[in-house]
């Protein structure tokens, strides 16, 4: 039974729905008016009530794209947002998807097998395996994967496959690789081989983070760094190419960021096949933008359409003690038409990453009518529930902190102005009552956290310091509705506290800036 048949079944057990599939191979539903490009991704649905009844027609080209259609409908309806009329399902961007390429303890196969599922229900259309710290990806690549190793790679690409999503098995040998040496090229042909055989058919070759300087034996054959990659990639992709015409490839290279008309990049660009996909990360490594602009530039420059590694949500090394919970943001609209397809990096947290990933699967199926608002909303709703949505928005406006946003903790700041707003007006029980709203909000997110449940086993170094926060705000308001010397310097205490735990929420100066403007500690 197909991922299809599953679905389809649920709507034959719900006597308020009929869905009906009609496929054809027309100009309607095989080509995208958006991206220009042919796709097996394209629906239309049209949505009519007939009493109680909920009828569906869905037209389309063949099962991927079905399986895309019965995903929008099944979240239409989960959110009670299947109104009638015509939907056109025709995704802005080709490559849609996620990559697993931090730093930090790898996922486990559940946690993979629960992401991919989840975001291929997001149609999504491509996973990105590439754990830094798996020792048989990076610093182990010469070793084949031991068969239990071998076999949770099987089922992630089977399960990929399953749900029409590409597979991409990374492999990472700049560390230690001899660039003009045939054993070690045998050996990475060897370790493809090896994935190969199980039915991966989409690779990618990361030569990112790595020593720029090449060993004695290389730089006297290749001269400089970017001789050797365009020889690895180019024999590379025609090793795999020989083995199946229709495999994809992708490229980190070792410069991944900048205005994309760099010395290396656009030798690289233009030193390799077009049909390589070459990974980009923007004008930073972490970039608050991405701008059709500058895809355009990079194109012209390397003749290759960027595909962007985003690195967001990922919160590795420097980033450690944040937690990025927010919605994707500062991405063109427009992008997707001068890209090869968006790709994000995750963070170790599997399930605080199904967050902000969501908010990124709404965007690159449809940036014209993305909204940050509805979408993290959504997001949050389908990770802790509806009924802990408020909770958990009031803790998550604490982790606002990253390379998208210079604002945060801007619903604390609301509530606080407001409170001194009332109270410079003389309205002291409009200022209690303001302060008593938020105040129960608040506790009731300090008391999710407190919750035995997944997602908040992996906050719980920012839980822990939530729960002091939680403490200091109170005090916070009574200073405004009634200052006091005393209550004033305990605050101080507990602020100084508060700042020595190092994991990253709303800064104090968030705090303490409606009271008492830019704070500053003596």
């Amino acid at each position: 039974m197909s991922i299809n048949d599953v679905l389809f079944a649920s709507f034959l057990a719900d006597p308020g729905i009929e869905v009906c599939i009609d496929y054809e191979n027309t100009r309607r539903v095989t080509y995208s008016y958006r991206t220009r490009r042919a796709t097996d991704e394209k629906y239309l649905l049209s949505v009519k009530k007939d009493g109680d009844m909920t009828k569906v027609k869905v037209v389309c080209s063949g099962e991927k794209s079905a399986f895309y259609a019965l995903c929008e409908i099944t979240e239409k309806r989960r959110h009670g947002t299947l109104y009638p009329g015509d939907y056109d399902g025709d995704p802005a961007f080709r490559l849609r998807g996620y990559i697993e390429g931090f730093y930090g303890v790898p996922w486990k196969k559940e946690e993979r097998l629960t992401v991919l599922c989840a975001m291929a229900k997001k149609r999504m259309n491509a996973y990105f395996y590439a754990p830094k710290d798996d020792l048989y990806h990076r610093r182990r690549w010469r070793e084949l994967y031991p068969e239990a190793d071998l076999a949770g790679i099987r089922l992630l690409s089977d399960t990929a496959k399953s749900y029409y999503m590409d597979f991409f098995w990374c492999v990472a040998p700049g560390l230690s690789i001899r660039y003009g040496s045939q054993a070690d090229f045998d050996l990475l042909m060897l370790k493809t081989r090896q994935l190969y055989d199980i039915g991966v058919r989409c690779f990618g070759l990361l030569l990112d983070d790595i020593d720029e300087y090449l060993q004695k034996e290389d730089r006297e054959r290749y001269g400089e760094t970017v001789n050797a990659h365009i020889d690895l990639v180019n024999r590379y992709h025609a090793a795999l190419t020989a083995l199946d015409p229709e495999i994809k490839l992708a490229v980190c290279p070792t410069l991944y960021h900048g205005k994309g008309d760099e010395y290396y990049i656009t030798q690289l660009g233009t030193g390799i096949p077009p049909a390589v996909m070459l990974f980009w990360t923007g004008r930073d490594i972490c970039s608050r933008e991405l701008t059709a602009d500058e895809a355009a530039r990079f194109f012209v420059r390397t003749r290759h359409m960027p595909l962007y590694w985003d690195n967001y949500p990922v919160n590795d090394m420097a980033m450690r003690r944040e937690m990025h919970l927010g919605p994707i943001a500062g991405r063109d609209p427009d992008l997707g038409s001068v890209c090869e397809g968006l790709i994000a990096n995750v963070m170790e947290y599997h399930l605080c990453s199904l967050i902000p990933l969501s908010t990124v699967a709404d965007f690159l199926w449809a940036p014209s009518e993305y909204d940050e608002h509805d979408a993290y909303q959504t997001a949050i709703a389908d990770a802790v529930g509806a009924e802990n949505y408020e909770a958990f928005r009031i803790f998550a406006d604490f982790c606002f902190t990253s390379c998208l946003q210079t604002e945060n903790a801007s619903i604390l700041k609301h509530w606080l102005s407001a409170v001194s707003r009332f109270v410079y007006a003389g309205y002291l029980q409009e200022a209690a009552r303001s302060r008593d709203r938020y105040l129960t909000w608040l506790n009731a997110a300090d008391a999710f956290l407190q919750k035995d449940l997944p997602i908040c086993r992996e906050l719980e170094g920012w839980a822990k310091k939530f729960h002091l926060a939680v403490e200091i705000i109170p005090l916070l308001f009574d200073e405004i509705i009634a200052p006091d010397e005393a209550r004033r310097e305990k605050l101080r205490e507990m602020i100084d506290e508060y700042e020595r735990d190092p994991h990253v929420l709303a800064d104090a100066a968030d705090f303490l800036e409606v009271l008492w403007g830019n704070y500053r500690k003596e």
